[in-house]
């Protein structure tokens, strides 16, 4: 049976119990636990975003110039290829020096001679698949439809700030 310490604690208060502690105290009690794993570790740097403008790359017939609201006036530019990108959107953004699972990381660079600030994400960037967020699309950006604003750590919105005990 595998036990979130987040559900457990809307029952018990396990706020000040580190993962070693949560685990030994599980045991103690009779659950064995056999092994436990930090939900989200693998995804650092990653943010929400609103698409403010979007316009075509110069030098390409498919990429786009995309700028993004990432919190409270800070704007990113990003080129992308994504066809379902559209102004007003709200998506994750994985901001130069982020970290995606599969060890994954996104540096700052140029696309065709644009400066590119990071990456919009998929489902799949970000380890995630249509189980889990069934009105996505499985080939291009996640489209959040989650209560969030732009700078919020895309983590807690989807669930990852957790620990799970075996």
């Amino acid at each position: 049976m595998n036990l979130s310490k987040n559900w457990l604690a809307d029952f018990v208060d396990v706020s000040d119990v580190n993962d070693k502690a949560y685990c030994d105290r599980m045991t103690d009690t009779g659950s064995k636990v056999e092994g436990y794993e930090a939900l989200g570790e693998d995804i650092e740097n990653v943010v929400v975003a609103k698409i403010l403008s979007i316009k075509p790359h110069e030098n390409s017939d498919h990429l786009q110039i995309c700028m993004l609201d990432v919190a409270k006036g800070a704007e990113l530019q990003i080129v992308t290829g994504a066809p379902n990108v559209f102004e007003g959107a709200i998506v994750p953004v994985a901001v130069a020096t982020a970290h995606l699972p599969g060890d994954v990381t996104i540096k700052a660079g140029k696309l065709r001679g644009i400066a590119s600030e990071g990456m919009l994400c998929s489902l799949k960037e970000l380890g995630l698949t249509l189980n889990d967020y069934p009105y996505a699309i499985e080939d291009g950006i996640w489209v959040l439809q989650e209560d969030c604003a732009p700078g919020d750590d895309i983590v807690p919105i989807i669930g990852a700030d957790d620990r799970i005990a075996e």
